[in-house]
Formats: structure tokens, C-alpha cells, sequence
């Protein structure tokens, strides 16, 4: 499942279609790659300097620096040149993933009939691919979870749907939610193709003329009080409690993904080092100085609260009678960030994260999705989408 995913490189993408031949380019934003460069080279630098700044003897005005004679010659690089050789490590492996991706991108025209894709790549030559527009299946919707360092964000991509994933055409990426719908609408109608969605029951396909439609609209096409009858057998992973002017649903426990568990191992490491500095903090600054030290201590300290805040964090549903609330509990405290008209609802489905390979509630409507419960089960989450669409549909 994971190996269906196309590899796309941009976080913000439009392919422009109103005037053909269209040519457009998918790659690692520019601003990305050179924070990315000059961050490597900043650790390069840091490396260097702390590397041959051992071997600088200067008066005591200007620089001393004195061995610790209880050390051997081996004992003094072991200890002294292991941190600089991963920051050396650290600061290189980033400047060559810069560099590969400045190098790497896909060219895409298209000229009415035919999409032709050129794949460009730092150890190849280019190699170009064309297709005929109607060997695509439609025009696809899809969320993607994706971890950049401390920052987690979903990438909202609408792309050209091929059976082979290395000539899936991207469309529309975004990081930000709105306006996805307008957006997977327009190029639905504009190449005349069906509107694609990725469910826990396989790939369905809606025509491009029902998007503009709401979900309480398509209420009597679709039978929709029939096939989502209301359980009352809450599923014992969330809490559903209801009260006079609204109905709150969230989750009861914690649900781990392989990000959730890189942050754990985050936190085990950097705890153990943060502690085990603080105990050995004078043998420590004989190495570094007090500076370096306490900057050290703090970083290791905000990317533990940050990694405990995003591990402990879960999501709340809230219903009201005109609207759906989408909020985080983050520990102890509620920030409800996004809300939708129910009027306005299109759609609500369960969308499938190839990432991950977990599932997730999407609610959706015109000018923006809400995403709950990413790693919830998918059969806690059909119970919620039933619930959801029975409150919709009232």
C-alpha cells in the first residue's frame, strides 16, 4: 500500500490548463533548499572551527586553552573530536540532500491530448515519458501526512490518477486546506474527467457536476438516512458526549504512528544526553563553554516540550446545530482551530493516507477540509462518519 504513493517534491503547486500547451515544474521549493544548504554549512563551520580550534595556542588575552593531563592523546580525540565528527556528518549529509534536491524536478507539459513528463535527477540523464489524457482514470483527491523536523503538517494533493505511480500528474499541492475542493472541482470539470477519492472501501469515483453540491442536498439521491442508521454503541476508543447545544467527540486514548514513535525515541535520547550533561557538566565545559553549554541544555528542552506536546495532543470533534468545530486538546488545554458551516459540508468520507498507511475522517466542503482521528482505526472512524452525516442530514 505505501508503494502507491507518487512521488511528488512541491508543497505549493498549481498547474495552470486555461491556456494550452501548458508547461509547468514540480520541485522542492527554492527557499527550502537554501535554508537547507546554509544550514549545512553552518555545521560544517561549527565543526571546523571547534576541531582546529584545538590545536590554536594563543596568549591568555587573546585565547588559552589547556588539555585536562588526566586524559590520554586517545582519550583526548575520542571524547574531543566524536561531537565534532557528527556535527561534521550532520552539516554534510544536509548540504548533499540540498543539493539533490535543487537537482531533482519532473517537467510536465500538456498540450490538449497528451501529457508528456521529463524526469530530471543529479545521477541521470533525463528521461521523458508521454501518456494520452485518456489513459488516466479520473482526477484524484487525496491528503498526505508528512513530518518535516518538529513540524507536522498534511499536503492537500490533487494529481492526474494513472495505475503506475511514476506517471501520476500533480495538479494541486498545498499545505493549507483551503479552497481544495474549488480546486479538485475546477480540473475535474475543465479535463472533463471524474472526481476521484481514496476510501476504506477502495477508489469511488463522483462526477464533476454533483461537487458543487452539498451533502444535505444529495440526502434523498443517496439514501443517506437509510445507510447510516444511528449506533448508539459508542466504540470504546472515543468519548461521545452530548449535551443541549452541541455534541463533543474525541479521542479516548493516545494512537501511535512510526512519527509518533521517532518522537519517543527523540525524547529518550535527548533526555538521557540533556541529563547526562548536567551531571557531568564540569567535566563537560572543560570541552565546550559555559555559552554553548546552557544553548545546548536549551535546545534539547524546547524539542522535548514540543515532542510531548505533539505526542499527548488528540483530536475533538465538536457538532453544533449550524456547525462542526474541529479541536485539539494539547495536554490539559482546548484550541479549537477550523470549523465548517454543516450547509456547506459536501462531503464526508473516510480518506486513506499512503504515507502512513492509516486512515482519517474527512470532512469537506467548499473552501476547506477539516482532517480528524489520522490515527484512529478505520472502524471507530466509519462509526463516526455515520454519526457525523446523521447530524448533518437531521
Amino acid at each position: 500500500m505505501l508503494n502507491q504513493t507518487a512521488n511528488h517534491y512541491s508543497y505549493k503547486f498549481r498547474f495552470n490548463i486555461d491556456k494550452l500547451p501548458a508547461t509547468s515544474r514540480d520541485r522542492v521549493s527554492g527557499k527550502l533548499i537554501f535554508f537547507g544548504f546554509i544550514f549545512g554549512l553552518t555545521f560544517i563551520a561549527l565543526a571546523a572551527f571547534e576541531a582546529f580550534s584545538y590545536f590554536y595556542y594563543g596568549t591568555e588575552q587573546v585565547y588559552t586553552f589547556d588539555l585536562p593531563t588526566r586524559f590520554s592523546p586517545e582519550d583526548i580525540l575520542l571524547q574531543r573530536y566524536i561531537f565534532d565528527g557528527i556535527l561534521l556528518f550532520l552539516g554534510i549529509l544536509i548540504v548533499m540532500l540540498s543539493v539533490y534536491a535543487f537537482f531533482q524536478r519532473k517537467i510536465i507539459c500538456y498540450d490538449g491530448e497528451n501529457i508528456s513528463i521529463t524526469h530530471k535527477s543529479i545521477f541521470s540523464e533525463p528521461k521523458t515519458e508521454t501518456e494520452p489524457l485518456y489513459n488516466y482514470l479520473g482526477v484524484l483527491l487525496r491528503v498526505e501526512y508528512y513530518q518535516l523536523g518538529l513540524i507536522s503538517r498534511n499536503r492537500y494533493i490533487i494529481e492526474l490518477y494513472h495505475p503506475e505511480k511514476k506517471k501520476r500528474i500533480p495538479l494541486y499541492i498545498s499545505t493549507s486546506n483551503r479552497n481544495v475542493r474549488q480546486a479538485w472541482e475546477y480540473y475535474s470539470a475543465k479535463l472533463k474527467m471524474p472526481a476521484l477519492f481514496m476510501t476504506d472501501h477502495g477508489l469511488i469515483s463522483r462526477h464533476h457536476s454533483e461537487l458543487n453540491k452539498t451533502l444535505r442536498d444529495m440526502v434523498g439521491k443517496w439514501h443517506l438516512k437509510s445507510l447510516y442508521y444511528e449506533d448508539n454503541n459508542v466504540p470504546s476508543e472515543i468519548k461521545c458526549r452530548k449535551k443541549d447545544d452541541r455534541t463533543i467527540i474525541k479521542e479516548r486514548q493516545l494512537f501511535f504512528d512510526v512519527y509518533s514513535l521517532l518522537a519517543m525515541l527523540g525524547i529518550v535520547i535527548l533526555s538521557s544526553l540533556a541529563i547526562s550533561a548536567v551531571i557531568n557538566y564540569e567535566l563537560v565545559l572543560t570541552y565546550i563553554g559555559l555559552g554553548t553549554f546552557t544553548a545546548a541544555i536549551i535546545f534539547c528542552l524546547i524539542v522535548i516540550l514540543l515532542s510531548v506536546i505533539s505526542l499527548f495532543s488528540k483530536d475533538v470533534l465538536i457538532i453544533n446545530d449550524d456547525r462542526i468545530l474541529l479541536g485539539h486538546n494539547i495536554l490539559f488545554l482546548r484550541r479549537d482551530s477550523e470549523y465548517v458551516q454543516k450547509d456547506q459540508i459536501a462531503a464526508v468520507d473516510i480518506g486513506h493516507n499512503p504515507t502512513t498507511d492509516r486512515y482519517y475522517l474527512s470532512i469537506i466542503s467548499n473552501d476547506r477540509s477539516l482532517i480528524f482521528g489520522k490515527n484512529m482505526p478505520v472502524e471507530v472512524l466509519r462509526w463516526v462518519r455515520g454519526f457525523v452525516i446523521k447530524e448533518i442530514a437531521k
